[in-house]
């Protein structure tokens, strides 16, 4: 049987000063994932590959500053012989298609599940270390209680390498302190997810009362318009009397709404209209003077290997002009 402890030890903490912020998304991305390996291991039924979740975190790291952002899922094959292997073709493919759309993130570490880091983890850690010299490890406890949890059921592993007499060096995990951090969508979506309605339940996101709120009063304004608009269409008819004192106040209520002819209207959305086209062509013509700026700079790279120092300077106060 597998000793836990051998890869830690349950007390040590990481003294490498690390500032690490965990955004949102990471958490729902790995509870997703295990809730559908769960769901898919039902399915398929008993299985003698133990039932875990690889997946790689990325996000930006300044000096000891660390901000994990997105995550994505792993895929891996288990043998008795060799334990967990990832897929490494899959996660470098992953890895490239991931810096084209986010070209400022970097891999920084991978998440499985469990209550503590075993051997097992410390083989597929020593994987990881093949692309990222300082890997993070971040392990999600999916078996505690929430009743009795006071924290989230996450924990953030450094992998530090001990010297051991007799068995030279000896790598371990390290718990790291992390904090978490949202932005305003962010705590928009969270608010909409762990207060999600369904059919059966009127609970739901103040985000989705909000707009409830906002969709049923503009539907009861647009059925009490359309009843006023029947009573004078009948009046004008001759179907339904003339009753002065209802057509009194029909003409306060349409008094009260803003007229959207007058002069200074139409002005002020004249001067709206003509800043947002505006902000517009300016930035269409930045965006072409800087496009036009490159060019001319491959232009004097290529004149300076072939020509003589007078066209890469006429070529040169070409590109000083334009800037």
């Amino acid at each position: 049987m597998t000793n836990e402890n051998a890869a830690y030890d349950g007390t040590r903490e990481s003294t490498s000063g690390f500032l690490v912020t965990l955004h949102p998304l990471v958490i729902l991305n790995i509870s997703d994932h295990f809730t559908r390996m769960r769901m898919q291991s039902q399915d398929v039924g008993s299985s003698s590959t133990p039932q875990t979740i690889f997946g790689a975190i990325i996000g930006i790291q300044s000096g000891r500053e660390i901000e994990i952002f997105n995550s994505y899922e792993l895929p891996y094959k288990f043998s008795r012989e060799q334990g967990f292997v990832i897929d490494n073709a899959y996660f470098l493919a992953k890895q490239e298609k991931f810096r084209e759309v986010f070209p400022k993130y970097d891999l920084l570490g991978w998440y499985s599940i469990g209550s503590t880091p075993t051997e097992m983890d410390l083989a597929v850690h020593k994987q990881i270390l093949e692309h990222n010299e300082s890997p993070l490890f971040l392990q999600l406890n999916p078996l505690i209680n929430p009743a009795l949890a006071k924290d989230l059921p996450l924990c953030v592993y450094e992998s530090v390498v001990d010297l051991v007499e007799g068995n030279g060096n000896v790598m371990k995990f390290a718990k790291s302190k992390y904090k978490i951090e949202t932005g305003e969508a962010e705590r928009i979506a969270l608010d909409h997810v762990a207060r999600a309605s369904n059919a059966d339940a009127d609970r739901g996101s103040s985000l989705v009362a909000n707009l409830t709120g906002q969709k049923n009063a503009i539907k009861m304004l647009h059925t009490r318009v359309k009843v006023l608009k029947a009573y004078i269409r009948d009046v004008e008819n001759g179907t339904l009397p003339r009753d002065h004192e209802l057509m009194r106040q029909i003409s306060a209520i349409v008094q009260r709404l803003p007229t959207m002819n007058s002069l200074e209207f139409k002005e002020e959305f004249l001067t709206d209209y003509n800043d947002i086209l505006l902000g517009t062509y300016l930035a269409s013509i930045t965006k072409g003077t800087h496009t036009m700026n490159e060019l001319v700079e491959k232009i004097n790279i290529v004149s300076s290997e072939r020509k003589s120092g007078k066209g890469a300077r006429g070529m040169s106060g070409i590109s000083s002009f334009l800037i």
